[in-house]
């Protein structure tokens, strides 16, 4: 297994790190580009594994992070929190953006990489980007995957909007680090200003990518009722949704990943299976 840890340049001068995978020998092989969630980051749980796995399987993985994620120069701690809390939806799609367009143009992957098989993946926030990033390059982009996708951007209260306002940030908790961390307003401004292009179940129904939605029935951070609507609105041709039994956000993985759970096998065992059936044949 090759793993290639490189970046690319966001035009707002952030970097974007990412690690490319690929079997010894690959030659012109679909691409599954991967993103995190919120207060994630690429090494988080079982996301290196995921990419590992499938990259076993005749597939080049593009794990990357998010420009603006908070993780430092170390690649592994969140010390960049003023580019966290400046982070906006608006922000990760460009960032996928810059990706895709290195990858269309050689600059990654080249010989490696079949330019014209692209799919991507997406877990909990990255679930909503990746679909945005399938409605805004779906010329690119063959098949979209999400696990415990969000699917309502637009998701906090009169009061926490006013407060958020009023201090000019909103604070939340992360395992990672010790103090809160902050989300500017600029965020919230940014969904404002794109009211319509970001409103997931309304767009959805303009989605033609073949789209997989995983979701486990105990999630407490994200309902799975949110991809079971993102679904029900999908206007694919080809679309599935898989609801695992007792199993939450996280698929039963905890960080570091260290064993998988059967909810976690099962979710991958589907990815493959749908990125094969509509990248490979």
């Amino acid at each position: 297994m090759i793993r290639r840890l490189l970046s690319v340049a966001n035009h707002t001068d952030s970097v974007i790190h990412f690690d490319l995978r690929y079997s010894e020998g690959t030659s012109r092989a679909p691409l599954i580009i991967i993103l995190h969630g919120f207060k994630g980051f690429k090494d988080w749980g079982f996301l290196p594994e995921l990419a590992t796995s499938l990259s076993r399987s005749d597939y080049v993985t593009l794990n990357m992070n998010f420009s603006k994620n908070g993780i430092g120069a170390d690649g592994k701690t969140f010390t960049a929190f003023e580019a966290f809390a400046s982070n906006t939806i608006s922000q990760e799609l460009s960032d996928v953006r810059m990706v895709l367009e290195a990858v269309l143009n050689g600059k990654i992957g080249k010989q490696v990489i079949d330019p014209e098989r692209i799919g991507i993946l997406g877990y909990s926030r990255g679930g909503a980007v990746a679909l945005l990033s399938a409605l805004e390059f779906h010329d690119a982009i063959g098949a979209v995957v999400t696990w415990a996708t969000v699917g309502n951007l637009f998701r906090y209260s009169q009061e926490e909007l006013k407060q958020w306002q009023k201090q000019g940030y909103l604070e939340v908790q992360s395992k990672f680090v010790k103090q809160p961390l902050k989300v500017n307003w600029s965020y919230y401004q940014d969904l404002q200003e794109n009211n319509e292009r970001y409103n997931l179940p309304e767009r959805i129904k303009e989605l033609e990518t073949p789209a997989l939605f995983i979701h486990g029935d105990a999630d407490k951070t994200v309902p799975p009722e949110e991809s079971k609507l993102l679904f029900e609105n999908c206007g694919a041709p080809s679309k599935r949704l898989e609801i695992l039994e007792e199993t939450d956000h996280t698929f039963g993985i905890r960080h570091p990943f260290e064993v998988g759970s059967e909810a976690y096998f099962i979710a991958r065992d589907l990815t493959e299976s749908w990125f094969d059936h509509h990248l490979k044949y």
